[in-house]
Order: structure tokens, then C-alpha cells, then sequence
């Protein structure tokens, strides 16, 4: 069901474009390339690579690009590595405008509504492509199937729209459940928590003196998790006809949310707690078990003993153990006047050895499955954490939708309310549903 209807909206997505969705992408207040394997240029239904331009374009491969990155290249070890590697390789230049992530959407929306050919390439995650794609923003990349297929089709179905690749997959940072093998031996647990009752069942236990039973990444983040548990309870944002359908399912969500909270099984403050705080208070001995980003266990194990890190399968919810894919890639600007360059360099920082190097030098998963069995995978990663990273790839889920920065704030103001315990949940829900379905009947989606 969720696989159809997200192909279902990526052909709506292409007919929204002429209502005038280009208003929307970004009001979030504030030579030929070739292709891997010898695909021959050529994209997987058989089209020129080329594809459809908007910009100028050139006939000629550049000797530079701009690439505009989401955030410092300093906590970004894996992609500046194969910058390098694609400069030693081809010869092109790349010059990296170091954006801050809470300010990248908004400045290549600025960028790109002046029609400016500043920037050729960037990276960002899979959720803005909607938004870009709708207002005619980004170019076709013309990656052929022998390059695509390598990726899991669930992350092929957020990248690709009306037969078009608008996205090259680069790295990905969802979640991974880790927990402290020792201490849950001490509390007498031979295995962390396996489902959400487990969680809460067991987490009270595990909850002993400034010891908090689970964590999760929250601030900045509240959507996403609640996406993610929302996946796990067997629901999704919108139905095939872009319509709210995330009342019920979300109603169990936050009734575990508020279950977690009411029995003091999450820190006081979570809401303030991002990937960062989230990752030292886990090293620091504060929680049981976490659920995080994947570079938390490359570093646990470089910080603990290799004997206390422990990995688990997110625990079951309802329907599955689907975590949410947060996966970022390579896109390449309609405006850009080296679109041919710019494009080798999408391909290039998406083969198989390029997505294998960003995770052995930074600890982010690779998006490529077969990388798991790769010889120096395995042993620079103990094959328990390998086995869950993968399941975790090969399980993912997320959707694409319109106007994504105003439905994530609408999502956001009632969430986090409602996780507070300053909301009633279910009021909650339904004046999220109510907003975001008078916003898509005012842009004619709905």
C-alpha cells in the first residue's frame, strides 16, 4: 500500500507543478555523464541521459562545480573524503559552499526562484524533492539502471518521479536501537526490549536512579520520530489521493509516547535532546536504551568495550520494526551551466565504492545492501551491528509530499503539546488533520 501510493503521487506530483506549487518549495519561514557499470548514459526506461533542461546547460564537461553541502564539512569526514577522491579521479574542481542545515532549503529556494545558476550541485534529504521537483528546480540525472538498482526500491521510490532519477542516494542516518549490554545484565535482561510493550514493561525497570530506561532524538527532530513510530503502528501520513490519514494510527503513537513519559521512562527534558545530546548522554552511561542515528554505534564501540555495546532490531510496534528513512543525496540544479559536471559528480559520490568509503570513514550506513558483506565492512564493523544497519536500510519507509516545511510545522506545533502532556492527543491529531487538509484544499491538491 505504501509503496503504490507513493507512485501514485510522484505522477500527481508533475500535474501539481502547473497549479503554481513553485510558490511552495521553500516557505519554511525562516559530455554526456556517464553511468556506473557502462549503463551506456542512458536512464532505466531508456531515455537519453540527458533528460528534460531548464537551465542553459553546456555541451562541455566544466573543470569546476559548486556544490553547496548541509552543514560543515568538519562533521561531514565521509563527503569531504570523496570530494577528494572525485577531484584526484576526474580532474574537476569542486569549490564547497558550507551551508548550515537549518538554512540550506531556504537559500536554494532563493537561489532558484531568481533562476541563478550559482550552485550546480547539493546535497539534502530525500523529503524536499517534491517540493523542488514540482517547481521544476532540479534536472534529471540520467543514471541508468545498472547505477539505480543497487539501491533498495523503497529509497528508488523516493528518488525517482515520472520515470526521472532527481536524486542520487549518498548516505543514510536513520535510526538504529542501541542499549548497554552490561547494565541490562545487571537489571537481569538477557535481550533489550523486542516490542512496545516490552519497551514500557521492562523500561521502568531499566529506569533506576539517573538511569532513563529509552531515548530518542526529539528536538528538531519530533516529526520525523513521530513518523517513524507512526510506520511501526502500520499507518502514513496521506493516502493515494493526498488526503490526512494519520488520526488513528497517531493515536496509538502518541498513547506510547505519553506511556513512555508518564512513567518516567524518558529523561526529563527530552524535547531539548537532538542527535548530539542524545549521543553523549548514551556514552556518558545516562540511558538503558536509545534509539539514535547509526554513527552512535561505530562510536560506542570506539568509546566502550566492545562487550558492553549492545544492537537491536527497532522494537516491533503494532504492524513492523520499519524505521524511518532519512537518507541523504546528490541533486543536480535545473539553472546550473555545468549540468555535465555537475552530474559526473552525482554519479561518482553515489557508486558503490564511494557510498562503501563515506560509511568506513565516518560510521553513516551505506545505501547499498550488498556493502554489508563487504570484506573491509566486516571487519571494520562487529557483523551484529552490520546485520541491523542493513535490516534498518532494507526496512525503511518514508513519503514525499507537497508543501513539506508547512506540513511538518503544522505536525510539529501539535506534536510536541501533545508530548508534553500539555495536550490531549487525539485533539491534537485532529487540528493537525484539519490544518494540513485546509492547507492542500487552498493549494488545490485536495
Amino acid at each position: 500500500m505504501q509503496k503504490n501510493s507513493k507512485r501514485t503521487r510522484r505522477t500527481f506530483i508533475k500535474s501539481a507543478g502547473v497549479i503554481g506549487t513553485a510558490a511552495l518549495a521553500g516557505c519554511s519561514g525562516g559530455s554526456d555523464s556517464s553511468t556506473e557499470d557502462g549503463s551506456g548514459g542512458e536512464s532505466s526506461d531508456g531515455e537519453s541521459s540527458d533528460g528534460a533542461t531548464t537551465g542553459t546547460g553546456s555541451e562541455t564537461m566544466a573543470d569546476e562545480i559548486v556544490f553547496y553541502n548541509a552543514g560543515s564539512l568538519e562533521f561531514d569526514p565521509g563527503t569531504e573524503d570523496n570530494i577528494n577522491r572525485f577531484e584526484e579521479e576526474t580532474g574537476i574542481s569542486v569549490e564547497v559552499n558550507e551551508v548550515p542545515w537549518s538554512n540550506l532549503k531556504t537559500s536554494l529556494t532563493t537561489i532558484w526562484r531568481n533562476q541563478d545558476s550559482t550552485v550546480d550541485a547539493f546535497n539534502g534529504p530525500t523529503w524536499w524533492l517534491a517540493d523542488f521537483v514540482s517547481s521544476d528546480w532540479l534536472e534529471p540525472i540520467g543514471l541508468g539502471n545498472d547505477h539505480m538498482s543497487k539501491f533498495p526500491d523503497s529509497l528508488n521510490d523516493l528518488v525517482q518521479f515520472d520515470g526521472q532519477t532527481y536524486m542520487a542516494p549518498e548516505f543514510g542516518k536513520w535510526g538504529s536501537y542501541l542499549y548497554d549490554q552490561q547494565y541490562l545484565n545487571d537489571q537481569g535482561f538477557d535481550a533489550p526490549p523486542d516490542t512496545w510493550d516490552e519497551v514500557l514493561s521492562q523500561g521502568e525497570q531499566l529506569s533506576q536512579g539517573e538511569k532513563s530506561g529509552f531515548a530518542f532524538t526529539w528536538a528538531g527532530k519530533s516529526v520525523f520520530s513521530f513518523k517513524q513510530f507512526l510506520y511501526q503502528a502500520g499507518g502514513q501520513l496521506f493516502n493515494d489521493s493526498y488526503e490526512p490519514v494519520f488520526v488513528e494510527e497517531g493515536k496509538e503513537v502518541l498513547e506510547f509516547f505519553n506511556g513512555l513519559r508518564e512513567r518516567g521512562i524518558t529523561p526529563d527534558g527530552m524535547s531539548s535532546l537532538g542527535e548530539g545530546g542524545i549521543g553523549d548522554n548514551f556514552i556518558a552511561g545516562q540511558y538503558a536504551t536509545v534509539e539514535s542515528w547509526t554513527p552512535l554505534g561505530a562510536r560506542a564501540i570506539d568509546e566502550w568495550d566492545e562487550n558492553r555495546i549492545g544492537s537491536a532490531k527497532p522494537p516491533k510496534g503494532p504492524e513492523s520494526r520499519a524505521t524511518f528513512q532519512d537518507t541523504n543525496g546528490i541533486s543536480v540544479s535545473a539553472f546550473s551551466e555545468r549540468k555535465d559536471a555537475a552530474k559526473e559528480f552525482a554519479r561518482f559520490m553515489t557508486t558503490r565504492e564511494s557510498c562503501k568509503n563515506n560509511m568506513l570513514v565516518e560510521g553513516n550506513p551505506c545505501v547499498v545492501p550488498d556493502v554489508y558483506d563487504d570484506e573491509e565492512i566486516q571487519n571494520e564493523y562487529p557483523s551484529w551491528l552490520l546485520e541491523d544497519m542493513r535490516f534498518n536500510l532494507e526496512n525503511a519507509q518514508s513519503e514525499t509530499y507537497l508543501a513539506q516545511p508547512q506540513v511538518d510545522d503544522y505536525l510539529n506545533e501539535q506534536l510536541t503539546p501533545a508530548l508534553l502532556g500539555n495536550k490531549d492527543p487525539e485533539a491534537a491529531l485532529n487540528d493537525a488533520y484539519d490544518n494540513i487538509e485546509r492547507l492542500y484544499q487552498d493549494i488545490g491538491l485536495i
